[in-house]
């Protein structure tokens, strides 16, 4: 998957991610598919490589500037780009 766009445009993404729970659970239980994994995120696309997407909450007005709030999202794990 390569993603059409550059540093600083918007990316909308749908994704599923991973999901930790506290607690004792029977199998069957810790077997079913829990639905709180589902994200939808509105960012600013950063780059990629051949395993992760990289996007951020922030930017600045140049590559040069910092960004914050950087998620690295496992390709894999994607279900929708816009």
């Amino acid at each position: 998957m390569r993603i059409k766009k550059s540093f600083g445009e918007r990316i909308y993404l749908e994704w599923n991610d991973a999901i930790s729970k506290e607690g004792w659970k029977s199998v069957e239980d810790a077997l079913k598919y829990d639905d709180e994994a589902f994200c939808k995120t509105n960012a600013f696309y950063i780059g990629e490589n051949k395993e992760y997407i990289t996007v951020a909450a922030t930017i600045g007005k140049t590559k040069k500037n910092d960004v914050g709030g950087v998620w690295q999202i496992p390709k894999k794990w994607i279900l929708k780009i816009k």
